[in-house]
């Protein structure tokens, strides 16, 4: 077996470390280890030989003894101070930079994969394929050869949201960890830094790097009071929080210390991301968008970016053809990972409306459509969510109404609408699920118990007005529905109470077993039971929850849907989307109120968006919002032109606004969902613009994804 030198140098601004000790480990299930007995080093470098194994991933931890300040020797005394650094053996011709940025950049993105002892001992073990795409992510923050990552300092990331400012102030947190000077009330720095950064009650932070990790699982914990900290000390690591320019010190100070990247090509500059609404990740761990809108209209688009694991545009990207029109929150990929379904739903003018409504199929290796030009359109008509189940079989919350959506013009499509329907593609015979449905493998249940009104019953009819959205399977034969439902004060009959049904396949054909009927009756028309719900979900129990644009909450239902368990409405703020990890930790994707443009003479709503995560659900009020501030500088497209091109704010009849350039300095937008990789990222659809007015007279769409590092459980 051959082996490979590799070498490393330790660099931390201003300062030469003049003794340390190190140990590098394999970091892949079955090649996990210590290359080397932690091993002592002097002046800034080492080297170790690698067995060229069948993993190559490694990481190594590096302890500080000594080292020298303008002539002076400090010695590390009480807490241990360790450096990280991951790296792929392939990428070892130059040395390994093993540093402040280096450290940050790995803890976050291999966090979830990752375990810190007292000692400083960085112990991180998983899958080749959680390295894969962990890796990747470092690399975009902090290069394994030195320099700082092109797309963290670049747009759309750069000034235009804080992270780069953040990466820069976690690198002033370890060097001040490292000098530690005395900052208040006779307490050193590192001390400091220790207590405030999150830890388990029984439990306090041992290490700098431990505190980092614990600091991801809880990112809001003593978010202020850390940032302050750094106030008034030289900035060692320049461009960080405290520097950033055209904001208020108030603005500066972040509430969560969470790592994000933002990507907004989907590798065409004539096809740029407009309302990304839903993401699923294939057998090579790409990620394949759903996307509303052809930017700088409000009418369909014909194309889906696809990104490669470390959120690049991947080769053949966007995907376009096999009826791609349209596509709303529908995506969906197969069992095997190999084929991946858009659901076509239509926005603007009619001739940007798929009609029928169908699903658009492509193979992931290559990209191209395996669908006929139109689609796959049997029983469909204007898909929204679907999903597979464990046996492959594709259910599809098929809408039927012929109403427009948001953005579209008031008025009816010319087509006639269909009854609000689950529709399920049985998986083929032969297990081709590259293949479309024939009549005998298609199941359809168009017909629900619908409430109308309070004081009546539930009846079993077929409407349209149901407006079913999505649809989850429970993998035991059965699947849960969620329905926006419909209020029309002048046509009794068009009324349908938001609920939620449970679908199950006897024999051949869809039944309906239990429902529920929302009661909410603070919505803005003040009508019991609209409370427009969106994504649904089901939990490590077995419950499942739900949640409202209206209502601005969570609903947790019985399996059965006869009990209302709970609600999470803390920190949410109209949410679309719910992910709940493997760790039962709840992800709420907040499309954000339109309430607050009307007294606001700036363009951007001011209203908080983000992401609302509750890790204890016992403790629903535990539930913090996860925010991606500005940096200061303007959001741009992948195009380099401002987010609102360069188009003047609409001037409404009588309007005390003067006309300006429109300017977008919201970085994070309307969410409608999140979806977490293979390595905790989570991924969030930045789906509208955060101006009511341009949504509807201008251009509706966002600009791409913003990815949460190390936030979640991988799947």
């Amino acid at each position: 077996m051959s082996t490979r030198t590799v070498q490393f140098s330790v660099e931390v601004k201003n300062i030469t470390i003049t003794s340390g000790s190190f140990q590098v480990f394999g970091i892949v299930e079955n090649f996990i280890g210590a290359v080397n007995e932690k091993t002592p080093f002097e002046n800034n470098t080492f080297s170790v030989e690698v067995k060229n194994a069948e993993s190559e991933y490694y990481a190594v931890t590096v302890w500080v003894h000594e080292y020298i300040i303008e002539n002076t020797l400090y010695k590390i005394e009480g807490e241990p101070l360790s450096l990280l650094a991951t790296f792929y053996l392939p990428d070892t011709l130059d040395p390994v930079i093993v540093n402040p940025e280096s450290s940050i950049a790995s803890i976050y993105t291999f966090a979830r994969m990752t375990k810190v002892d007292d000692n400083g001992t960085v112990r991180i073990s998983g899958t080749e394929r959680n390295m894969k795409i962990a890796y990747g992510m470092k690399k975009n923050l902090y290069k394994t050869e030195g320099a700082i990552g092109d797309m963290i300092s670049t747009s759309p990331n750069g000034f235009e949201t804080n992270s780069y400012p953040m990466f820069n102030s976690l690198c002033n947190l370890y060097y001040y960890s490292l000098t530690n000077p005395i900052i208040s009330k006779g307490k050193p720095f590192y001390r400091q830094f220790l207590d405030y950064a999150w830890h388990e009650p029984s439990e306090s932070n041992k290490n700098f790097l431990q505190a980092m990790r614990n600091l991801i699982y809880d990112p809001c914990h003593n978010a202020d009071h850390i940032y302050q900290m750094l106030f008034g000390l030289e900035e060692m690591y320049s461009n960080s929080l405290v520097s950033m320019k055209n904001m208020t010190e108030d603005q500066k100070i972040p509430n969560n210390w969470t790592l994000t990247l933002k990507s907004n090509s989907s590798g065409a500059k004539n096809f740029l991301p407009s309302g990304a609404a839903f993401v699923v990740f294939d057998a090579d761990d790409n990620a394949w968008i759903a996307n509303n809108f052809r930017a700088g209209s409000p009418d369909s688009g014909t194309h889906c970016p696809v990104y490669k694991y470390d959120a690049t545009p991947a080769d053949f990207s966007p995907v376009q053809g096999g009826g791609l029109l349209g596509v709303a929150f529908g995506a969906a990929v197969s069992p095997d990972k190999k084929y991946i379904s858009f659901g076509n739903f239509g926005w603007g003018s009619e001739y940007n409306n798929p009609q029928e409504g169908s699903i658009s199929r492509f193979y992931y290796k290559d990209g191209k459509p395996v669908s006929p030009s139109n689609g796959f359109t049997l029983g469909l008509s204007r898909v929204q969510g679907m999903e597979y189940d464990n046996q492959g079989n594709l259910w599809m919350a098929s809408v039927g109404c012929q109403e427009p959506f948001a953005p579209a013009n008031p008025g009816v499509y010319p087509f006639e609408s269909e009854p609000s329907a689950v529709v399920v593609y049985l998986k083929p015979e032969d297990g081709d699920f590259g293949k479309g449905p024939t009549e005998g493998s298609t199941l359809i249940c168009n017909e629900f118990p619908v409430k109308r009104s309070p004081d009546l019953p539930p009846l079993p009819i077929q409407t349209p007005y149901l407006k079913i959205f999505d649809v989850i399977p429970d993998h035991k034969g059965s699947a849960y529905v969620s329905c926006i439902g419909n209020y029309d004060k002048d046509v009794p009959e068009n009324c349908a109470f938001s609920a939620v049904y449970k679908v199950a396949i006897e024999g051949n054909q869809l039944v309906v077993t239990n429902s529920w009927f929302s009661n909410y009756s603070e919505s803005a028309n003040k009508q019991e039971g609209y409370e427009s719900l969106r994504q649904i979900a089901i939990n490590g129990n077995g419950d499942v929850v739900v949640v409202g644009v209206s209502s601005s909450r969570a609903t947790v239902l019985s399996k059965d849907l006869s009990t209302v368990l709970g609600y999470y409405d803390v920190n949410t703020y109209a949410p679309w989307g719910v992910k709940i990890d493997k760790n039962e930790t709840v992800f709420l994707a907040n499309f954000g109120h339109e309430t607050d443009f009307k007294n606001n003479p700036t363009l951007d709503m001011q209203g908080p968006f983000g992401v609302t995560m509750l890790r204890d659900i016992s403790k629903p009020e535990t539930a913090m919002l996860l925010t991606l501030p500005t940096g200061g500088s303007e959001v741009t497209l992948a195009n380099g032109y401002p987010l609102y091109g360069t188009q003047h704010k609409p001037k409404l009849p009588g309007s005390k606004y003067e006309e300006l350039r429109m300017q977008c300095y919201q970085p994070i937008m309307r969410l409608t969902s999140t979806n977490i990789d293979g390595a905790g990222n989570l991924w969030c659809m930045n789906n509208w613009k955060p101006s009511a007015l341009v949504d509807v007279f201008d251009n509706p769409g966002g600009d791409g994804v913003v990815i949460f590092l190390g936030i979640a459980e991988p799947e």
